[in-house]
């Protein structure tokens, strides 16, 4: 049997995505120039560490001794829910094959739960978020028959976090052609007509339409929403560099939780869906966006949509 020393090598040896903590530091260093990157010197500096210390943790060798944590927040501007998704990541990186911690999927883990097949892992998320949800109308179910080619095309368009094996949370962004959005604002958007076809692979910069499909949280996993949340504004931050964002951010509500969800989010509902009341049709504005949680959470997000729409 090997030991945690032995498997602590093993796993800085397996070829793993950058730890949340090394892409959100370099990425700060990216974003807060004057006059391009700063360098890892000036980093150091301002966290009171060594330069070698940085080289490790943008490395995914090494994350910031507990007792400085508060330096990301008092000096880089980061959040306490930015930090504790880091040390969530970091933590679920360690060495403990016994899946108890919340992980982002990535290859490893893919291979670890879902015999290496995305297309697996996939089905497995769908079917969870069918389970999660209840019995819904048939334009608004989760139905693997039109949401796994879809998920399998646009690969970087959605993300979930997984515990023991299985999902406990997820989010899903598709960008929509206009007459979609067109739909959707006309609150009788029917998801079981969504296609391959019918969803934009962002290529060009622009302004786009996100519809997000489901954002879902299980039960008694609470604590997993910090790490879904660094993701998902990680991927609008992806957006972002290549000059892209969103017009508008729409979701459809299932329930008086995901009602409340959306308004956490700072989002206003446009109206009742198609089918009665109790489906809200959700939307949070481009021009909202810099004001919103997800501003909030990336001072690289606010100003790209401050400059975006002039606020």
């Amino acid at each position: 049997m090997l030991n945690h020393e032995v498997l602590q090598r093993l796993w800085v040896c397996m070829p793993v995505q950058p730890s949340l903590f090394a892409e959100k530091l370099r990425r700060w260093r990216s974003d807060n120039g004057t006059h391009g990157r700063i360098t890892q010197e000036v980093l150091a500096a301002l966290l009171d560490v060594s330069v070698d210390a940085i080289g490790k943790y943008e490395r995914s060798l090494s994350f910031i001794r507990g007792d400085l944590e508060s330096r990301l927040s008092e000096r880089l501007g980061w959040s306490i829910d930015e930090i504790l998704a880091c040390r969530l990541d970091w933590e679920a990186r360690q060495g403990n094959f016994v899946d108890t911690k919340y992980q982002l999927l990535d290859d490893a883990l893919v291979d670890r739960h879902f015999n290496g097949s995305y297309r697996e892992a996939i089905c497995h998320m769908i079917s969870t978020a069918d389970t999660e949800l209840g019995r819904l109308p048939e334009e608004l179910a989760a139905d693997e028959r039109v949401f796994l080619p879809i998920y399998q095309t646009y690969d970087d368009h959605w993300q979930m976090v997984i515990r023991d094996g299985r999902m406990v949370a997820k989010w899903a962004l598709l960008l929509l052609f206009p007459e979609d959005e067109a739909e959707f604002r006309a609150c009788r958007l029917r998801e079981s007509n969504l296609s391959v076809e019918r969803v934009r692979q962002p290529i060009l910069p622009g302004t786009y339409f996100g519809y997000c499909p489901a954002l879902i949280v299980s039960r008694g996993h609470e604590s997993a929403a910090p790490l879904l949340l660094s993701s998902f504004v990680t991927y609008l931050e992806q957006l972002a560099r290549r000059d892209i964002v969103l017009h508008g951010l729409g979701s459809i509500s299932c329930s008086p939780g995901g009602a409340q969800v959306c308004q956490d989010l700072g989002m206003t509902r446009l109206g009742d869906y198609r089918l009665g009341p109790e489906y809200g049709v959700w939307e949070l504005p481009g021009s909202a966006v810099s004001a919103s949680l997800f501003g909030r959470r990336s001072p690289m997000l606010r100003q790209a949509y401050t400059q975006a729409f002039l606020i």
